[in-house]
């Protein structure tokens, strides 16, 4: 896939005043190409998608060392010098298998279903989809989520072996193939004193690639059955609206269906997001399953106010595959201490503008 321009304009905010959130980054950018590469005799460790080659560690094109803290360093698997350029390896296993050929998607973060379904999930789909590395067997994390084993199951199919690789454990590849950066956004910022911390980059292609790789899995003799209006409840003890009652009694009076992803499996989810005509959700992890709804789908977000948050991390994704993204932005009213992941309540006038926005009465 060539180098790519990629459009993200500044999407409508409630209330108006706090535009200012989201406008000052940036309204496009250049994603680089997207290729394959096979490096010779590499090692991969079970929790990075960093590769050992020889004496050098291979990381992808958009990963940023004087800027992106990683989950690497966190959980103790690397201590990383960004200014001597080096990396101390902190996972040892001293009797690595090996094995012929494979192709790695091991990745940190896959256990996150959002970092899943838009980074390493679509580089997956992007190999299955070539027939050149059929029967080529691919690498993963262990202990994965079932709805993430389903999406993977599905791309791969019968036509790849699947290896689940453990956290410590080491695995040398004679023939490791390696996909290119299809997405990504940094795990942390290193230092307060960096300025353009990125709020995600994504192949709006890749994404479209996969959205239809996954579409011919969805019965279509099942739409009727789907909501076209939804709200997403977010199931998780952070960022939560505080005044979600009082949000679900005036969607339920707009028709909204209230829903729970975390207790569908991967293909109902799918299936609820593609026949979702409009969509509320707070921002979470359950919200990236919205790369597989139609274009022109309208999907709204709650997000509380924080100079932390990474505004245009959801409309930097969503909107260059022609999905129409809005904001509703609340004030932190509980659990300040949590910063960007503190609970926070949405002003219902704001939601009711956006509501009305949405579906002009």
């Amino acid at each position: 896939v060539p180098l790519s321009s990629i459009e993200t304009p500044t999407p409508q905010v409630f209330p108006e005043c706090d535009q200012r959130y989201l406008s000052p980054e940036r309204d496009c950018y250049d994603f680089p190409p997207i290729y394959s590469t096979t490096i010779s005799n590499g090692t991969v460790c079970g929790g990075t998608n960093l590769v050992l080659a020889e004496d050098k560690v291979i990381c992808h094109d958009l990963y940023d060392f004087n800027r992106d803290y990683t989950s690497e360093e966190l959980h103790g698997r690397t201590v990383i010098n960004p200014r001597r350029n080096r990396i101390r390896w902190l996972l040892h296993d001293d009797k690595p298998e090996t094995i012929q050929v494979g192709a790695s998607f091991v990745d940190s973060c896959a256990e996150n279903y959002a970092h899943w379904i838009s980074e390493v999930l679509p580089r997956i789909a992007l190999f299955c989809s070539e027939e050149r590395f059929h029967g080529i067997p691919i690498i993963v994390n262990a202990g994965l989520h079932k709805n993430i084993m389903s999406s993977l199951f599905l791309l791969a199919g019968d036509r790849h072996e699947i290896k689940a690789l453990p956290i410590g454990r080491a695995l040398i590849v004679e023939e490791l193939h390696l996909i290119s950066v299809t997405g990504y956004v940094p795990f942390g910022q290193r230092t307060n004193r960096l300025s353009g911390h990125s709020h995600g980059k994504f192949s709006p292609s890749v994404l479209k690639l996969l959205s239809d790789s996954i579409h011919t899995f969805v019965r279509q003799d099942t739409e009727d059955r789907w909501p076209k209006k939804i709200y997403i409840r977010r199931q998780a003890g952070l960022r939560r609206v505080t005044n979600e009652k009082e949000l679900e009694m005036e969607l339920a009076e707009r028709g909204y269906v209230a829903v729970e992803p975390g207790v569908l499996t991967f293909l109902q989810q799918i299936n609820l997001f593609r026949n979702a005509k409009v969509i509320l959700a707070t921002t979470g992890a359950a919200l990236s399953n919205a790369v597989f709804c139609m274009p022109g789908t309208q999907v709204a977000i709650l997000m509380a106010k924080h100079e932390q948050m990474i505004y245009r991390y959801w409309c930097d994704m969503l909107v260059p595959t022609g999905i129409d993204v809005s904001y509703v932005l609340g004030e932190i009213i509980e659990n300040t201490d949590l910063g960007i992941h503190a609970d926070f309540s949405v002003d219902m006038d704001d939601i009711r503008h956006l509501l009305n926005a949405m579906e002009p009465t």
